[in-house]
């Protein structure tokens, strides 16, 4: 059950063998904002203020402001941080990644309104825009009253020994293999292990990289300068990749037999989809503007693969998996991920600058997975799926950013973005909402723009290596990912 080792906040959970379920279907369906560095800037909040190609990823039809042609492109390095606690025992870790959040280019046709019908203009767009990253990195370590081997036996406990290979391969099979779980001498087909409750030194690595990137093509109409419209295609590829390592140490200074294992995993994700938004933005009077938006659900294809693999030390030898018999699996699925709608306002003052803000409804509980057309292993996913609508819930998501005039060619900008956590207050999983905290710097050079923000994601979580009914298998997780991004543009005459 490959999944076992990737809980997050939600409880002791059946899962297939296949290993996918409502974890993938949340993991894809929680999207915060992306693309340039001015929409990053104001947290995500230009939904109703246009003129950015951002706009695509909320209200397209906020990119029918644009009378210019226009190019951009972001670059954004990310610096997430982790301070995690495992029963007292505090870790602290920082790195480094990097990648493209944007790249676009508008084509505007400026219109002869008398000859028109009043339309002002048409822009059509094409464009890449980064929408979640999965960057991450933990580790803790630290004495625990339990063993992950506890784990793997109570999923083993019934099973024959030589069948442990095929019915837990990726757990009981390989703690079988290399003797770190044993036949118990009074009760048949039972385990035990040498390691004991509250004698083992735990240190679990976990490091996941990759992201959500949307392939826009979009088209949006000015209407009166009163009236904007506007709808985006959105194929969208998703990778994914997850390593653990997990070792335990013998805590007993006398000779039990075991003295450690190390237990490490690998998933790697990749598919592709598509969702479609369309929107329209009015404006009552000019300096105020009100927007609202929608986006079908997204609908992907996706491949997973994964592998285990374990050693052990004992008193006597130590013990390794042979390469030809370490546990692969593979498998082709769909995921479906929910509805999304929102509202917008702005408020512009030309010579102060502008306010705009965003309420976003998403139903978690909407996400379905389900096995692909002329599976050559078809799963039904009723459980997985009836676990999404019994943990998740609906949610508001909150956005408001602010860009001040300086000067005609300096803006200041800042932001907060407020996501709360998509799980059920009554399923006993603890809440923890997702704050963003944004600010940011422009200047106009006229034609030639550039634009800097930096971006600090807070969110704490609880994670579980193992079954967590087991005192031992928690740590609390305080993550903050600052996001440093630069975005080069230019309008062409």
């Amino acid at each position: 059950m490959k999944k076992l080792i990737f809980l997050l906040a939600i409880g002791s959970i059946a899962r297939t063998a296949l290993g996918q379920n409502e974890d993938d279907a949340l993991r894809y369906s929680q999207i915060y904002f992306g693309g340039s560095a001015r929409n990053m800037g104001m947290a995500g909040a230009l939904s109703a203020l246009g003129g950015d190609y951002s706009n695509v990823l909320s209200n397209p039809a906020g990119l029918a402001r644009f009378k210019k042609d226009n190019f951009s492109f972001t670059l954004n390095i990310e610096n997430p941080h982790a301070a995690t606690d495992f029963y007292g025992s505090p870790k602290k870790y920082s790195g480094f990644a990097g990648n493209v959040n944007n790249f676009s280019y508008i084509r505007a046709f400026n219109l002869d309104p008398n000859k028109q019908n009043n339309w002002f203009t048409v822009t059509m767009g094409l464009g890449v825009n980064r929408i979640a990253s999965f960057q991450d990195r933990f580790e803790y370590s630290g004495l625990a009253d339990s063993s992950i081997l506890h784990s793997f036996i109570n999923e083993a406990n019934g099973i024959s020994g030589d069948e442990l290979y095929t019915e837990l391969p990726f757990s009981g099979g390989l703690a079988w293999d290399t003797y770190a779980i044993n036949p118990d001498p009074f009760l048949a087909n039972n385990f035990v292990t040498d390691f004991s409750a509250g004698q083992v030194f735990h240190d679990r690595v976990v490091k996941r990289k990759g992201g959500m990137t949307e392939y826009n093509l979009n088209v949006a109409g000015n209407y009166a300068n009163k009236f904007f419209i506007g709808g985006s295609l959105n194929p969208t590829r998703i990778n994914y990749n997850e390593t653990f390592t997990h070792t335990e140490t013998s805590a007993v200074s006398s000779s039990i037999g075991l003295n450690s294992i190390s237990y490490t995993g690998n998933l790697d994700i990749g598919g592709w989809g598509w969702n479609a938004r369309v929107g329209a933005i009015a404006l009552p009077v000019d300096w105020f503007r009100v927007g609202l938006a929608f986006q079908t659900p997204s609908f992907f294809r996706m491949n997973d693969f994964w592998s285990n693999n374990m050693s052990s030390s004992t008193d006597s030898t130590n013990y390794y998996i042979d390469n030809a018999y370490i546990p692969t699996g593979s498998y082709t699925y769909n995921v479906r991920t929910p509805f999304r709608a929102n509202a917008s306002v702005g408020v512009v003052l030309k010579k102060l600058g502008s306010v705009g803000a965003e309420i976003e409804f998403v139903d978690y509980r909407m996400a379905n997975l389900s096995s692909r057309k002329f599976s050559a292993a078809p799963y039904s996913f009723s459980l997985e799926n009836s676990q999404i609508e019994n943990l998740y819930r609906s949610a508001f998501n909150y956005k408001i950013g602010l860009e001040a005039r300086i000067t005609p060619e300096v803006y200041l900008r800042g932001g907060f973005a407020y996501f709360p956590s998509p799980f059920k207050a009554n399923k006993g999983n603890t809440q923890f909402p997702t704050s963003f905290y944004t600010g940011g710097l422009g200047y106009n050079f006229g034609n030639l723009y550039f634009d800097f923000a930096v971006v600090v994601k807070a969110q704490t979580r609880d994670y579980y290596a193992y079954d967590p009914s087991l005192d031992g298998s928690h740590a609390t997780i305080n993550m903050k990912n600052a996001q440093y991004l630069f975005t080069v543009g230019y309008r062409f005459k």
